[in-house]
């Protein structure tokens, strides 16, 4: 197990050296053997710190779900600033390099694992191969979300992707790829990790086929194709339909969320954020004042207009973004596929579902709806107020700017002045790294 250790620390530190490499273009001095045993590359993957904890928060910062005052806004640093007023800045290393980090260890592991099939059983060997899938294909879509353009099926063949890195050779050439080949490969990789996975995992922190079912149901979301979004929805709850009832929570409690809850499904985290600190971002109030008096969000998830919430299970010492796959959003996008599709019965079923859970026990008296629209508008408004800081706000930010029926124009007040993301707005855009543009000479976003 020694041995092991050691040989794990030393792969970290030749990832790190030649990840250095690709985005700061440092050469690595060493040369040093990569593990090949199953053990030993599942180790890589149960780096929680890089595979778990590397989500980029940019989008949560971008979200209008908060406010900052001034003066805790001139506490970020320039290119927070910046994101936070949906302003132009190519300082965007924080909400890069992380998931490219996750994607090389990925990379390693699937160059590396047909050598180590003698190692460790089939079920094994198809578990980790069905990892480092999903894994890739998770980051893969963080980084659409953040650098990409929205999935648009009319011009996505056109459009600007991400670099899709497929190897651990820094010295591979980087290439854009479209938003039609990224979220092809995305795709390709889930259903290949789906064939893979075991019926449930050993720990919420290494995907099964519910969270690979769920990640598609969310991918297909953002492409706006809600049949296939809901049918992927519908295949994770089958497998996994747990809900909390929030009655049996501890409202006054810091935390009252417990991380790892009977609700999710995979975890995954973004890194501390100081603008999404309680301390220092405050709940929209028109959002706050939406939650009924009955309704136990509005006690769990707040103190005062302080989130407290998560399901990363931190409360009071909460910076981050939780992005892990959950039963309440996959109740939700099936509920919205449904409405969608005309079925405004069973849409408010899923819906009623996971509200009697939420409101204060004796209190809910469950929601109708006039029809499939009205439906569709009531799904989308509850949406909103259970998926606080997460990581869907601004992806429903970027594909709901399409309908008119549910485009919004978020706007912040800051210093007397006010700044605007209308719709179709490049700032639904971040821009790629100054230096990665600088150094692999591709095209930078506008």
């Amino acid at each position: 197990m020694k041995t092991t250790y050691i040989r794990y620390r030393y792969l970290i530190i030749w990832l790190l050296l030649a990840s250095c490499k690709h985005y700061l273009d440092a050469r690595p001095d060493v040369k040093l053997e990569v593990p090949v045993t199953i053990r030993d590359l599942q180790l890589l993957m149960d780096d929680y710190a890089t595979m778990n904890n590397t989500w980029p928060a940019a989008g949560g910062l971008m979200a209008d779900n908060f406010y900052l005052a001034a003066a805790d806004w001139n506490t970020l640093q320039e290119s927070d600033r910046k994101l936070y007023i949906w302003q132009r800045t190519d300082q965007t290393n924080d909400y890069w390099n992380g998931p490219y980090q996750a994607i090389l260890n990925t990379n390693v592991v699937l160059e590396n694992i047909d050598k180590a099939r003698s190692t460790g059983s089939a079920e094994d060997w198809n578990n980790l191969k069905g990892t480092a899938l999903f894994f890739r294909a998770k980051y893969f879509h963080a980084l659409a979300q953040l650098f990409a353009k929205p999935y648009d099926p009319a011009t996505a063949p056109q459009d600007p992707g991400i670099p899709l890195r497929y190897t651990s050779n820094y010295n591979d050439a980087t290439v854009r790829a479209s938003v039609a080949q990224t979220y092809d490969r995305i795709l390709l990789d889930l259903k290949a990790a789906l064939t893979l996975l075991p019926g449930t995992p050993m720990l919420k922190s290494r995907p099964g086929k519910p969270a690979a079912y769920g990640e598609l149901a969310l991918v297909y979301l953002d492409m706006r194709d809600y049949a296939r979004a809901g049918a992927y929805a519908d295949s994770c709850l089958q497998l996994y339909n747990r809900l909390m009832d929030y009655n049996e929570l501890d409202i006054l409690a810091d935390a009252p969320v417990p991380r790892f809850n009977d609700e999710v499904i995979f975890e995954m985290i973004s890194q501390n954020a100081r603008a999404l600190l309680p301390a220092v971002c405050k709940v929209d109030t028109l959002l706050y004042n939406t939650y009924a008096e009955n309704d136990l969000r509005k006690h769990i998830y707040f103190t005062g207009n302080s989130f407290k919430g998560d399901y990363a299970g931190m409360g009071a010492d909460n910076g981050y973004i939780f992005a892990g796959i959950v039963t309440d959003e996959m109740y939700l996008v099936r509920a919205e596929s449904r409405a969608r599709a005309g079925n405004a019965t069973q849409a408010m079923n899923d819906l009623n579902t996971l509200l009697v859970k939420r409101w204060r026990q004796g209190a809910f008296v469950p929601l109708t709806a006039a029809d499939a629209a009205d439906a569709l508008k009531q799904i989308l408004r509850e949406r909103r107020k259970e998926l606080l800081f997460r990581s869907a706000r601004w992806a429903d930010l970027r594909r709901l700017q399409y309908e008119a029926a549910f485009a919004v124009t978020p706007q912040r007040m800051l210093n007397g002045q006010a700044y605007t993301l209308p719709p179709n707005s490049p700032r639904y855009v971040l821009q790629i790294p100054g230096n990665v543009i600088s150094m692999m000479r591709i095209e930078q976003n506008p």
